[in-house]
């Protein structure tokens, strides 16, 4: 059998990415980071996984690795939110009349949580990594979204010429990281170092999300691809954060707010109808916006599977999909409801110790098969049924299956 070309891909997620940390312990209990990482020959990350990431790479405990995310302190840090005399115009005007727009958190101040959080290896570049870390080192990709050019960048840790964007590991999870709109405040700044200074530049960057790429596993397949590597040698361990559906509630109130506001939007005058013009707006503008960071539309395990199986379902590919599915219907369990959509209603930035306790909670309901593992394909159907069409619903078999590929 041929030598597999084993890749890693994490999602981004902000605070959720404490699935992931998880859901490796769960596969590789009692490693270290970087015993973790050489299983592998290509990590790619983005936005909150890419801190994961950085986790494995300064080689963590499991322990420490968690407390990233579960430790109050850090989780503040990186969120670390602006004050009234931080926030700039109109930000700070509208949200002090109560407004929910405009981002919440300094992004200068993240980058700082990041160089305390990972001292060791977040102060080296990229290109230093692999070989810091020692025989069998992956390679690594970091996803981010350049603001000059208006167009995704990907930072590796190989390259033709690694001097002209040679960064630090704390720089591009800092640039990943960086979800605008609702979140940091400012691009992610910082150059490039080079031993020819004409060759330095500068990066202004927001989260891998706004290119396409808060799932970055088409991105790993196309790497492994520049790389020599063909679908038979390629495998895929692809871990999310909890991947949301639509509640039927969300659905009902969309078509409730986008008709009374297409009936009434002459009637100047009718000022009760503003209140659902005003719903329509939030649900078309503000949702919209985190769509594009947090929940974007789910194309990528799909397009990974078509690449790698040529639209063949009967195709057995090395391709394994991690991560829990925020769905309920009528045949969702009382208490598993009642978590589902607690969870449905939270954002990325989890700051409350009770919110990120619900993880963990969602998390060993998903791993004891109690809530659906995202398949690879799936539909839902209009009486709110949910049917399979590629890949597995139950974390155990997905799990067994990897280990399986790993015998």
């Amino acid at each position: 059998m041929p030598q597999k070309f084993k890749i890693l891909s994490l999602d981004g997620g902000g605070v959720w990415s404490i699935l992931q940390t998880l859901t490796l312990n769960h596969l590789y209990p009692n490693l270290s980071g970087h015993e973790i990482l050489k299983e592998f020959d290509l990590v790619i990350a983005n936005s909150g996984g890419s801190i994961v990431l950085a986790s494995l790479v300064e080689n963590l405990t499991f322990e420490e690795a968690q407390a990233t995310f579960n430790k109050q302190e850090n989780r503040e840090k990186i969120f670390s939110k602006n004050t009234v005399f931080e926030k700039y115009f109109p930000i700070g005007i509208m949200q002090l009349f109560g407004l929910p727009f405009g981002p919440k958190y300094s992004a200068p101040k993240k980058k700082a949580a990041f160089d305390q959080l990972f001292p060791d290896f977040g102060s080296k570049h990229l290109s230093e990594l692999p070989k810091l870390i020692g025989d069998a080192s992956p390679e690594f990709v970091v996803c981010t979204f350049n603001a000059y050019d208006n167009r995704a960048k990907f930072f590796r840790s190989y390259s033709d010429n690694p001097e002209l964007e040679d960064v630090t590991l704390n720089e591009v999870i800092h640039g990943s990281s960086n979800a605008p709109i609702q979140y940091f405040d400012f691009p992610a700044r910082f150059k490039s170092s080079s031993k020819q200074p004409h060759l330095e530049k500068y990066y202004e960057l927001w989260d891998g999300a706004l290119g396409g790429f808060n799932n970055p596993v088409v991105a790993g397949i196309i790497e492994a691809y520049k790389l020599g590597y063909n679908n038979d040698q390629i495998q895929v361990l692809s871990i999310g954060t909890g991947n949301k559906v639509t509640s039927e509630k969300e659905k009902e109130d969309f078509y409730k707010y986008r008709f009374s506001t297409q009936k009434n939007r002459n009637k100047k005058l009718n000022f009760k109808a503003y209140c659902d013009q005003w719903a329509f707006f939030k649900l078309s503008v503000l949702q919209q916006a985190k769509t594009i960071l947090y929940e974007p539309p789910d194309w990528a395990n799909f397009v990974a599977f078509m690449m790698l199986s040529g639209n063949n379902k009967e195709k057995a590919i090395d391709f394994i999909r991690l991560s829990p599915m925020i769905f309920f219907n009528e045949d969702t369990s009382t208490s598993n409801r009642k978590l589902l959509e607690t969870l449905y209603n939270l954002d990325m930035d989890l700051t409350d110790a009770c919110d990120v306790q619900l993880l963990y909670e969602f998390f060993e309901r998903w791993r004891d098969d109690e809530i659906i593992n995202q398949p690879l394909k799936y539909k839902i159907t209009r009486d709110n049924q949910f049917i399979t069409e590629v890949g597995n619903t139950c974390f155990s078999e997905e799990v067994a299956r990897y280990k399986n590929l790993n015998k």
